[in-house]
């Protein structure tokens, strides 16, 4: 093998989170070294070009929630980078329902009777108090009655998750359905006017897809800092430090700081010596969600006028459909378009088996029988994967990970950003947010 000099970080993993450090740690002219395992960087936010079409691996956007975040992006992307504000929907029993829920909406959707359930479930949850809910489940029944939370969140949230909803932590709620509540119903019944207004509709976009903030990234840093196709196959320690970093034929000696992206149990299994078997244990017992996503190409200007749209019923395998031209014109032709729709999966599921041209048998007749597509609009189809997509959050998966978090705290020059790293459903905005207070930090 041969012996390398150090660099200042050697960051693991060329995905947003590790380029979120390599652009801060840039800016502050911070010696770096990227190594991506891959011949692309990106990770799971890559724009692939096919023939006329771009399509995104994934939904994504960025939003804005931190001003100084906000202003870098900008700085980054300049006029390549579009604010959008594009709608999203609920596609349930032939209707399109807006997303976020609001008030006004459901009364235009929902049956009278179904109405009155909604209306009294949550009048009797205001008049209840209740223990502190242990599972997504109890919170969403406490928070917004059976009867909604079984019309929108409990098949669309197992389909996601691959897991029944009593198993899953209360942390994967987040805020989309939070004006919900009987007092914000009643506002917007009596006042005609919608509380959730654009929460999902308003976000930043790159004009050639969000993987272009990525290959930005790796052009202001210098693709020579970026060794791709270069896995890491072994971190030597000695129980304080990561010592030695093992690329390959290649041994990088007197390491100083590793910022780790990797998903934790690619993490783990690289750490020599290998960490004591409870926390080996805990590792092996965490999910992580895959998605296949089936790309239709369409011969028709637009599929829909929504960034996104989401199908909770059980009857679809699928969970979302996004339409990349609705977030920049750019992403097809003028007389075009191209729809992703993703299929969450675990490694067990039958879905992960099913061969590609079933499983597009299968949803584009999904889709014309919903009347969504009529047949002669589809003229072409291909398939991506998306590996630790998602960290399934199960019910005792916090406890799992403190003891594992202590061992890892152990290490005074390793640092974890990144949703497989900290095992966190977290955004691109609070990724980069990390990342320039480890940069802070470090610097």
């Amino acid at each position: 093998m041969s012996d390398k000099k150090k660099t200042r970080l050697h960051i693991l993993g060329g995905g947003p989170a590790g380029l979120a450090v390599g652009y801060f740690a840039q800016r502050k002219k911070i010696d770096l070294e990227i190594y991506e395992a891959s011949n692309k960087i990106g990770g799971n936010c890559k724009t692939i070009i096919h023939e006329e079409y771009r399509f995104d691996t994934g939904a994504h956007r960025f939003h804005d929630k931190h001003d100084e975040i906000t202003l870098e992006l900008k700085d980054l992307m300049g006029d390549e980078l579009l604010k959008v504000s594009v709608p999203s929907k609920i596609f349930r029993a032939g209707n399109m329902i807006n997303f976020p829920l609001n008030s006004l909406n459901l009364l235009k959707n929902l049956k009278f009777s179904t109405l009155l359930n909604v209306i009294y479930e949550n009048i009797l949850n205001s008049c209840r108090s209740f223990e502190s809910p242990n599972n997504f489940k109890d919170l969403a029944q406490i928070r917004y009655g059976r009867t909604l939370s079984n019309l929108f969140l409990m098949n669309y949230t197992k389909k996601l998750w691959g897991k029944d909803p009593t198993k899953l932590e209360t942390s994967i709620s987040g805020d989309r359905l939070k004006n919900l509540d009987l007092v914000s119903f009643l506002k917007e019944t009596i006042f005609k006017t919608s509380l959730n207004k654009h929460l999902d509709g308003s976000f930043y976009y790159p004009r050639y897809g969000f993987g272009t903030i990525f290959e930005n990234i790796e052009e202001y840093i210098g693709s020579e800092k970026i060794k791709m196709q270069t896995p890491v196959k072994m971190l030597n320690h000695d129980g304080s430090k990561i010592k030695e970093i093992i690329n390959g034929e290649e041994k990088v000696l007197d390491v100083d700081t590793v910022i780790n992206s990797l998903p934790l149990n690619i993490l783990i299994n690289i750490l020599n010596p290998a960490p004591p078997r409870k926390i080996i244990e805990a590792i092996d017992s965490l999910n992580y969600r895959n998605l296949r996503l089936c790309i239709l190409f369409l011969d028709m200007p637009y599929f829909s006028e929504n960034a996104s749209i989401y199908f909770p019923e059980k009857k679809f395998p699928f969970t979302r459909i996004y339409e990349p031209k609705n977030r920049s014109k750019i992403m097809a032709p003028l007389d075009k378009t191209c729809i992703v729709i993703e299929i969450p999966y675990s490694n067990d599921d039958e879905i992960h088996l099913i061969s590609e041209i079933k499983l597009f048998n299968e949803i584009s007749s999904m889709l014309i029988d919903s009347r969504l597509l009529k047949n002669n609009n589809i003229i072409g189809h291909t398939f991506f994967n998306i590996d630790y997509a998602y960290p399934v959050m199960e019910v005792g998966t916090k406890n799992k990970l403190i003891p594992v978090f202590n061992y890892l705290n152990k290490f005074k020059n390793l640092y974890n950003i990144g949703r497989g790293a900290e095992f966190k459903y977290i955004h691109t905005h609070d990724i980069f947010k990390k990342a320039s207070l480890i940069i802070d930090e470090i610097s």
